[in-house]
């Protein structure tokens, strides 16, 4: 998810400018989590073979959403993110919104890692239950977070490299796997579009609901304007690379794992990874995946709950949480939005004792929808800020497709979101993201009463 750092607080040490290829590998190491490795079981099962399209058209929507906020960033480049944007073309309610679900989603995302970082750990000890698992990887995580920034990197940056390899370990084994025995399930899913599309155009829309997830938090490199020497220059650059290799890794996956598992065999309780490498033969690796994937896991959350004190922050700086979160404590550590943050990401995850990995499902159609929400807010600010930009502002990145771009993707996300309501499972996170954001629509109007009263 987002990790977004909106504060203009020091966090730690002054950070090396980054060029545009690590920049774009932090961007792929930072995105590549468990809406991956352990959802892509589900959309498999949803949409079968067509699930190599559904992850491939995931990635042209999120381009264009990436196209956009690259556009806007380079020529405004402020220290905020898209927070500060909802509130210069939509107002003050908008950018109050937009901080909020940022920080709410994140916690959602954490919720959902550490569910699957449970379920992984089941590969070597399946008598432990994901509960107690999620919950104690859940707390390793609130404490690494309580490190100095320079050794949180340090272990960020080497968890980041671990799963990028794991990936690409899968992709050379399987392609050498086909290229020496062909397609090894029974029926050519390529052979006609009824076995390419066997669950209608119904079950391919709904299989994009967690390829959207796979990809969520793309657009925080497009902001990271501070952290580059020549912005103009490499932020749009490392977006088109992180973006390309993202599409490339996820779609040249799925291809391979349908040319070697029957989608209908694929079992949404273990990585569809781990179960192509056991039925090639390599089984003795797929111990090595499994925990490469859940090192992927732990990743995302340690870079996700880092990006979500930093919200708070954020937050508490424009006054639109507590005051109290932004203190420090006598070594300069943020301890009181590190505890907030704690505890909500515990009380999320504590949820699994009673739905166990079911909760996974939940959290992360949740999820998604609060990504269609952010991205929906930003293809609109794009289209403001086309009609009301100024005359020095003329940068526009490649990715985006003009208006049009931007209107194909809303269009896009709304079809999306109304085939996805025909799951269950998807219904109960659509109407968990819409209650939150309505809980946070309360606030808002509490927090403007608060604002006139204190004048």
């Amino acid at each position: 998810m987002q990790s977004v750092k909106n504060s203009n607080r020091d966090t730690g040490p002054q950070e090396k400018k980054l060029n545009t290829y690590s920049l774009a590998g932090l961007g792929v190491g930072g995105i590549i989590g468990s809406g991956f490795f352990l959802g892509s079981a589900i959309s498999i099962r949803q949409a079968g073979p067509s699930v190599i399209l559904s992850f491939l058209l995931s990635g042209l929507v999120v381009s264009q959403v990436l196209g956009a906020i690259t556009s806007i960033s380079i020529n405004r480049p402020v220290t905020g993110s898209f927070k500060v944007y909802a509130e210069q073309f939509l107002g003050k309610y908008a950018g109050f919104t937009m901080g909020w679900v940022l920080y709410i989603a994140n916690l959602l995302a954490i919720g959902s890692e550490a569910v699957a970082a449970g379920i992984f750990i089941r590969f070597w000890l399946p008598k432990v239950s994901v509960a107690v698992s999620a919950f104690s990887i859940t707390i390793l995580v609130i404490l690494i977070n309580r490190l100095n920034t320079n050794k949180f990197s340090l272990v960020e940056s080497v968890m980041a490299v671990l799963k990028i390899s794991a990936l690409l370990f899968f992709i050379i084994a399987a392609i050498r796997f086909v290229a020496s025995n062909g397609i090894a399930v029974k029926t050519n899913p390529f052979s006609s579009l009824q076995a390419f599309f066997p669950t209608g155009i119904s079950g391919f829309f709904q299989s994009m609901l967690i390829a959207v997830f796979a990809y969520a938090g793309i657009s925080t490199v497009a902001m990271a304007t501070a952290k580059v020497k020549k912005p103009k220059k490499e932020i749009p650059a490392a977006t088109i690379l992180m973006i390309a290799s993202i599409i490339l890794f996820y779609v040249a996956a799925m291809f391979l794992i349908i040319c070697i598992v029957n989608w209908k065999t694929v079992n949404t309780g273990i990585s569809p990874l781990v179960q192509s490498l056991s039925v090639i033969g390599l089984g003795w690796a797929s111990a090595i995946i499994n925990a490469a994937i859940f090192i992927a896991a732990v990743s995302v959350m340690l870079g996700t709950y880092f990006g979500s004190v930093q919200i708070l922050l954020s937050l508490s700086d424009a006054g639109e949480a507590p005051k109290a979160f932004g203190k420090t404590n006598r070594k300069g550590f943020f301890r009181n939005a590190w505890i907030l943050t704690g505890l909500l990401s515990l009380s999320v995850v504590g949820l699994s004792f009673v739905l166990s990995s079911k909760l996974f499902n939940y959290l992360i159609s949740a999820c998604s929808y609060f990504s269609f929400f952010s991205w929906t807010i930003n293809l609109i600010i794009f289209l403001l800020w086309l009609k009301r930009r100024h005359p020095e502002e003329q940068f526009t990145s490649p990715m985006i497709l003009g208006k049009g771009g931007a209107y194909m993707s809303l269009a896009v996300i709304a079809v999306l979101i109304f085939f996805s309501l025909g799951v269950g499972d998807y219904r109960i996170g659509f109407f968990t993201a819409a209650g939150l954001i309505l809980l946070i629509s309360l606030s808002y109007l509490f927090y403007q009463k608060e604002r006139r009263h204190s004048r």
